[in-house]
């Protein structure tokens, strides 16, 4: 139960100030936008046990909001550094999307309060799961072949480059008739050693893999997605 004062409709009313402030990040005092984005995560996650709703999410969604709380940390540590604000432009961006997106699940006679929430997350994050058993079934090789190609078209931002139900798609079938997947073809390819980011991805716990795929299959770098996702496990585990 809340404690007395702190019931789940205060804390949405403080969240829902917050994510107006955020909005406004680039005419407020950084300070201020920063310990805004330290605050939300933690929140956000007290609203959710104090609804109820938290005992009840998927563990890829748990996953997803302690990335929030992690991003949040990064972006408040990172004032006193002078840093470039409009590098986090995006980065406060997200945290607003991912908050908002929790709030509607306590408000569900209010969820046009939060339009930073995008309404077609959960069926992306169950399709991610998805992908994520299929991604398994793979051989190692197959399983490396995916994220190369992945990696590589978000590293080059190939326009014309495929998803990743369309690449798990295609590394199946081949798959299944025994063939081996095609050797490296890029002249970048040394940037990444696939068969150790298999590795890597697979060490996650299973609902962080969950969130992994669910911003991959979004267009993520899998490479970059892998460590962004080791540093929020570091800070949520480490960080008081």
């Amino acid at each position: 139960m809340p404690a007395p004062g702190n019931t789940p409709a205060k804390g949405l009313d403080s969240l829902r100030r917050a994510l107006d402030a955020l909005a406004c990040w680039r005419v407020r005092e950084w300070p201020v936008v920063a310990g805004l984005a330290g605050d939300v995560g933690p929140l956000v996650w007290d609203v959710l046990k104090g609804a109820g709703v938290w005992e009840s999410l998927p563990t890829h969604s748990r996953a997803a909001l302690y990335w929030a709380v992690a991003d949040g940390r990064a972006i408040r540590r990172a004032w006193p550094l002078n840093v470039d604000v409009e590098e986090y432009g995006a980065r406060i961006t997200g945290l607003a999307m991912d908050v908002a997106y929790f709030a509607a699940m306590c408000d569900p006679q209010g969820s046009r309060r939060w339009p930073e929430a995008d309404p077609a997350r959960t069926r992306h994050a169950l399709l991610a799961v998805e992908l994520l058993r299929q991604f398994g079934k793979l051989p190692v090789t197959w399983r490396a072949a995916v994220l190369r190609e992945l990696h590589h078209a978000a590293r080059t931002r190939d326009p014309a480059r495929r998803t990743l139900a369309e690449v798990l798609a295609e590394a199946s079938a081949y798959a299944i008739k025994g063939e081996a997947p095609p050797g490296p073809e890029y002249a970048d390819f040394r940037t990444i050693d696939a068969p150790e980011l298999v590795q890597r991805v697979t060490r996650l716990p299973r609902g962080w893999r969950g969130e992994v795929f669910r911003r991959i299959a979004a267009g993520a770098d899998p490479m970059a997605v892998e460590a962004a996702a080791r540093d929020a496990i570091r800070a949520v585990c480490t960080t008081p």
